[in-house]
């Protein structure tokens, strides 16, 4: 506990920088978090057959985000270290590779969704009716990945460059039309039609077009950090591209990985039964909710620490990686507790039979037992590894962890034990404690840190 003080005490511009950066971020992801909830809330004033449909396409959009996501945060990891040396053209030239991957990933995304919707849904749930209402959902929804990896990319890199309150602009006032747009598309009211849950695809392709608009043109009317030139923006060499992909290959194979373990979570969810795939849906939507404070204070943490390593300076990195880790520990507990209570008044929110009432209620219960070992995984994963460049290993643990573990212990639990789904939710969980473990020892070691901005090769610190 002193040591802990000694290092908030020691960098008192730790705290003021933290909530400079964090704040916005945490809104940001409030509003995501949030967007999420009420498009599974008011679907989930139909029933459970929507419910799930909705929840296969947003597994599907999610796979999709985590493609994107790897790209804006290889060109993020570069971003915050040249921004700790204020050199602008080389943060400009990564965000022309960035558009680049994510132009190629979102036009194949695109394609594949549009043509092949029902088959894509019948991988995660063999009911006709979800696999109709499902297939709808995202043919409509294909009309917005492209504009939506333009955004996250230009978003992304932003943040890295401290320029956190423009994104979260834009976020609000996306939240604020996808919200309202969906309670009118859905439900029909004031003269639109009703149109249910295509209704939710058409507010979320609306919603998503706008965003991309302002991120676009407000972050060159205003001329910020990224306004420059597409000769500027494109203009990448060879070696930064070599040097981009080192870095980028890991972070998609984390990232993807992890995405593809966790949609077979959903996969197993969905075999289960209807009702207990759209209980785990909504499980999800509260969960990530309750995670958006630290999923914030993960990419501050990325921030704050990548700016201190390429600025040289890896021992104050090293403390606020340990700052971040105290405060992951105290407001886990913290939300956890708050979960567990109120955990039965989320049950009552939505229109669903006894059964998927008493899942949801359990699941919700399991997943604030294990909420410390996730927010450590965030802290670790998003901001700790990340920051420090150490992508390869991070990969590793964290697709070794869901596909050795996690995915084997549901399939067994689910297919051969056939417990509830709460039950295997929680056997799962020995993932998390696995990652947690092999995170911490690598974090104690030293060497996460790595200079990418020195050249002409990368050198590691080892305190």
């Amino acid at each position: 506990m002193k040591s802990i003080i000694e290092s908030f005490t020691k960098h008192k511009e730790f705290l003021p920088k933290l909530l400079t950066i964090a704040t916005p971020i945490v809104l940001q992801n409030f509003l995501t978090s949030a967007l999420n909830f009420l498009d599974v809330f008011m679907v989930g004033q139909l029933g459970e057959t929507e419910v799930a449909a909705v929840g296969i396409g947003n597994q599907i959009f999610f796979l999709f985000l985590m493609f994107i996501f790897s790209i804006a945060s290889a060109t993020a990891i570069f971003t915050a270290q040249y921004w700790g040396k204020k050199d602008l053209k080389k943060i400009h030239s990564n965000l022309g590779i960035g558009i680049t991957f994510a132009l190629v990933i979102s036009g194949i995304f695109t394609l594949v969704t549009f043509m092949f919707p029902d088959t894509l849904v019948r991988i995660y749930n063999n009911d006709p009716q979800v696999i109709e209402m499902g297939a709808q959902y995202l043919s409509i929804i294909a009309f917005s990945l492209i504009m939506t990896s333009i955004s996250t990319v230009y978003g992304t890199i932003l943040r890295s460059t401290e320029n956190v309150k423009f994104p979260l602009v834009t976020g609000i006032i996306g939240l604020l039309l996808n919200t309202g747009l969906n309670y009118l598309l859905i439900f029909g009211k004031f003269g639109f039609p009703e149109l249910k849950v295509q209704g939710a695809a058409i507010a979320t392709v609306i919603a998503r077009s706008v965003e991309f608009i302002i991120i676009l043109s407000f972050t060159y009317i205003r001329k910020y950090s990224l306004a420059a030139s597409l000769k500027n923006i494109f203009n990448y060499s060879k070696d930064m591209l070599k040097k981009y992909i080192k870095i980028w290959l890991p972070v998609m194979g984390q990232t993807v990985g992890w995405a593809l373990g966790y949609s077979m979570y959903s996969v197993i969810y969905g075999h289960i039964s209807t009702k207990a795939f759209a209980a785990y849906n909504i499980a999800c939507s509260v969960e990530r909710l309750s995670l958006m404070l630290f999923s914030g204070l993960g990419s501050a943490c990325a921030i704050m620490v990548g700016n201190r390593i390429g600025a040289g300076e890896e021992h104050k990195a090293r403390d606020y990686s340990k700052n971040f880790l105290s405060i992951a520990v105290v407001f886990s507990i913290l939300i956890a507790a708050i979960l567990i209570f109120v955990r039965k008044y989320i049950v009552n929110f939505y229109n669903l039979s006894e059964q998927s009432s008493t899942y949801l209620y359990y699941l919700l219960l399991v997943m604030a037992l294990i909420m410390l070992l996730r927010v450590m995984n965030i802290t670790f994963q998003m901001g700790i590894l990340k920051a420090g460049g150490d992508t390869l290993y991070s990969m590793i643990i964290e697709v070794g962890g869901i596909w050795f573990v996690g995915v084997p212990l549901a399939a067994i639990a689910a297919f051969v034990l056939k417990l509830p789904v709460h039950y295997v939710m929680l056997i799962a969980a020995t993932e998390e404690l696995v990652k947690m473990v092999a995170a911490y020892y690598r974090f104690l070691s030293n060497k996460w840190l790595h200079n990418l901005t020195r050249q002409p090769e990368l050198k590691r610190f080892r305190g």
